[in-house]
């Protein structure tokens, strides 16, 4: 926390970001934990969150209102995709994971193989469509991001971000009636 703390300039800066960081670490960890599922990339999330953060130190007037609690967790999940598109192209399944879900309560091994089947059909479709389309769409349905928030991760307005989940739709039903 300490080298966070030379991020900004003023004693009552330092003071803010750690008063921040020692309120809402938990909450910044769970949201990177939930999206990336893994413990060791969403602490490296927290951190550059808090990073991040140190840049808007000056606007936070009460770390204790919804205003500030909401700038947190949007910098948090935009974090965390930038990390999880990094790492989507490399995922790699833990022979551990696969044994522990067979023994649970989760459906049989037949059903998981159909939705990775049509999982990986869809993916193939996504990767069709231009990556504006794409992208939105893993946003809204995948992430389940309502629009407002895919407008502050892609930097668009609401309205734009409407209209390009249309488009969106549009287009990946071309390409899966395509064949």
């Amino acid at each position: 926390m300490f080298i966070f703390a030379a991020l900004v300039n003023s004693e009552e800066d330092r003071t803010k970001l750690e008063q921040i960081y020692i309120k809402y670490k938990n909450l910044m960890y769970y949201i990177a934990n939930d999206i990336l599922k893994n413990t060791h990339e969403a602490e490296d999330v927290v951190q550059n969150s808090i990073i991040k953060i140190a840049n808007y130190i000056e606007k936070i007037d009460d770390i204790n209102c919804n205003k500030t609690k909401s700038l947190i967790v949007t910098i948090v999940k935009s974090t965390s995709i930038d990390v999880y598109r990094k790492k989507k192209d490399n995922y790699i399944i833990d022979i551990d994971e696969t044994g522990n879900r067979i023994e649970s309560d989760e459906p049989p091994l037949d059903d998981l193989i159909i939705r990775l089947e049509e999982s990986e059909e869809l993916s193939k479709k996504l990767a069709e469509l231009k990556s504006e389309y794409a992208d939105i769409l893993m946003l809204k349905y995948y992430h389940q991001f309502n629009d407002k928030e895919i407008a502050g991760v892609l930097s668009l307005k609401n309205e734009n971000v409407r209209i390009r989940i249309y488009r969106a739709k549009i287009a990946l039903k071309k390409v899966m009636l395509k064949d």
